[in-house]
């Protein structure tokens, strides 16, 4: 091993000779250079191969060519070429050769193989490589892919390009992109290269073999939108393309199909046949009547939620070219309409569609709260029109607690936390809160301890003081409770006129006592109290509780903030 790798390390003398001769690097440089090298072919000889070692060398090679090429530019340096960059790049060539054939499956070496000698300028061997590669993974669709583009972008020859496809096919009888790239050549000979009619209609017929045979093996029918697609990018309009739309119109029973006609449609791309859905009483521009006819009859089909928000982003998508904005807004609201009719409205579609209503002011508080009152008959899980019938009746707070009562026997926990502290943002009276806390106790325990902080807060600004006590009282006789109720709490005790230390020291226990073990902030907070209210003794007795007390991967970093606080 040790013979191999000196061998090649003497190949590389009148490299690094070249280096010096044309002051690109110090003899400092050239050293580490030359030991870099002999490094990695060290790593490269080991019994086991790694792949990691010749992706490391091939890397570190790229970035001296890449180096030397900025030195050139650096200095104005054009000599000596031939004697340093093409000998990197030679032996970086043997390098690549080397390391595909001890790691054949590993794909992405080819292409990083191919785009070197891009790079450097071995297109010659390109051929080859891609040659190599497909003999070993002419079981991946990609490869031949690669191979294809390779001659039609880069050699300019399609014949090639084409023949590459046809033998891909072979091998992966299902692959689409290989029917794609193959029709999307067919199509540019077609429309652009064609002269005679004779060669047109010979090159149709191809074109209707590929498609035709891909649709019969591919089962999919987003590999016809695909095909209509290329028609309409090269703008051809044979027979080819009345074909591919009979055949995307004879599978309607798909889902998918609707919300394409209709995009198309929006792109002035046309179907004959949905124009029996359009209906002119509402006096839509036309394509917008074909839109809204296409949904319409896709959502009788298939009541399906996704469609009707995907009917609604479509019209909202539309350009100032097919329809004015005023023109736009009754469209989306005959279209949100005629999914609240249905049903089939999601929780984000009525966010949208209740602030739409509001915005136009067109809608009275009558008419909203009947299409409230629908829509959660229809589907009791919208939290979102639970939360505008709350808001709609945010001014009667027996109403508000029958609606919260309604909503909660339907939503989830979360969903439902959601409005109790909706709720407790909109309570303005005193009694209405402690008729909410009695409420509460009959919650789910997740919802009543995420709004225990709230509801403190709530209570002491409607209640008072006395009032505030007792629900904290309350509430750390039935634990557990949040290290932000007792903030709160102890807030509350300091904002008073007169502070009762007794009181807050309470709070203090209270909060240590629950969360002693893993917040220090707590304690630091009950130690500045001490310190601030002139009982420094008693301060040193809770940091030596706080050290007792704290959990061993928290006690050092708050013994820490203590010292650092006190140097300060």
């Amino acid at each position: 091993m040790a013979e191999q790798v000196n061998q090649r390390i003497e190949n590389m003398i009148n490299e690094l000779e070249q280096m010096r001769r044309t002051n690109l690097y110090t003899d400092e440089e050239i050293k580490e250079i030359s030991q870099k090298r002999k490094e990695f072919e060290y790593h490269i000889q080991r019994r086991v191969k790694q792949k990691e070692d010749y992706v490391q060398y091939i890397a570190y090679e790229l970035a001296l060519l890449e180096d030397i090429t900025t030195r050139r530019k650096k200095i104005q340096l054009t000599e000596k070429k031939k004697d340093l960059e093409y000998a990197i790049a030679q032996r970086l060539n043997q390098l690549f050769k080397r390391f595909i054939y001890k790691f054949q499956n590993e794909i992405e070496i080819y292409f990083e193989y191919i785009k070197f000698c891009k790079g450097v300028g071995f297109q010659q061997a390109i051929s080859g490589i891609i040659g190599q590669m497909l003999q070993i993974h002419g079981d991946k669709p990609q490869m031949w892919l690669m191979a294809s583009k390779w001659e039609s972008l880069e050699q300019n020859n399609l014949e090639n390009a084409k023949a590459f496809l046809l033998k891909g096919i072979q091998r992966n009888p299902d692959a689409e992109p290989l029917y794609l790239e193959l029709f999307n050549i067919e199509l540019i000979d077609l429309c652009f290269k064609a002269e005679t009619d004779e060669e047109k209609e010979k090159l149709q017929k191809k074109a209707d073999i590929i498609w035709r045979n891909g649709a019969k093996n591919i089962q999919n029918v987003k590999f016809l939108f695909k095909l209509y697609d290329l028609c309409t990018k090269y703008e051809y309009t044979g027979l080819l393309v009345d074909d591919i739309k009979l055949e995307i119109w004879l599978n309607r029973n798909n889902q998918e199909v609707w919300p394409y006609l209709a995009s198309k449609e929006l792109e002035g791309f046309h179907w004959k046949e949905i124009e029996e859905f359009a209906d002119d009483e509402h006096n839509f521009p036309k394509v917008v009547g074909y839109v809204i006819g296409i949904y319409e009859e896709a959502l009788q089909l298939f009541m399906d939620e996704n469609l009707c928000t995907r009917f609604i982003h479509d019209l909202l998508g539309m350009s100032e070219d097919i329809c004015s904005d005023q023109q736009k807004i009754k469209a989306v609201k005959h279209a949100w309409m005629y999914g609240h009719d249905n049903g089939l409205l999601s929780n984000d579609m009525y966010v949208f569609g209740i602030e739409m209503l509001k915005l136009e002011n067109e809608t009275t508080t009558d008419e909203l709260l009947e299409i409230l009152n629908a829509a959660i008959k229809r589907n009791p899980k919208l939290k979102s029109v639970w939360e505008q019938l709350l808001l709609h009746k945010k001014d009667d707070e027996k109403q508000l607690l029958v609606i919260l009562q309604n909503a909660t026997k339907s939503l989830n926990t979360g969903d439902a936390l959601q409005l109790y502290n909706i709720l407790l943002d909109n309570i303005e009276s005193g009694p209405m809160i402690k008729t909410l806390y009695k409420k509460f106790q009959n919650c789910d325990n997740a919802i009543l301890l995420a709004v225990k902080p709230k509801l403190l807060q709530k209570m002491y600004e409607h209640n008072g003081l006395k009032a505030a006590r007792e629900l904290y009282e309350d509430f750390i006789r039935t634990p557990p409770t949040q290290i932000e109720l007792h903030k709160i709490m102890i807030n509350i005790e300091k904002s008073q006129e007169k502070l009762n230390l007794k009181a807050i020291r309470k709070c203090y226990e209270c909060a240590v006592h629950h969360h002693g073990t893993d917040n220090k902030e707590i304690w630091a907070d009950y130690i500045n109290f001490e310190i601030e209210n002139g009982n420094a003794p008693n301060s040193a007795v809770v940091y030596r509780r706080a050290v007792g007390m704290l959990k061993k991967d928290i006690v050092d970093e708050f013994i820490r903030d203590q010292t650092l606080s006190k140097i300060k």
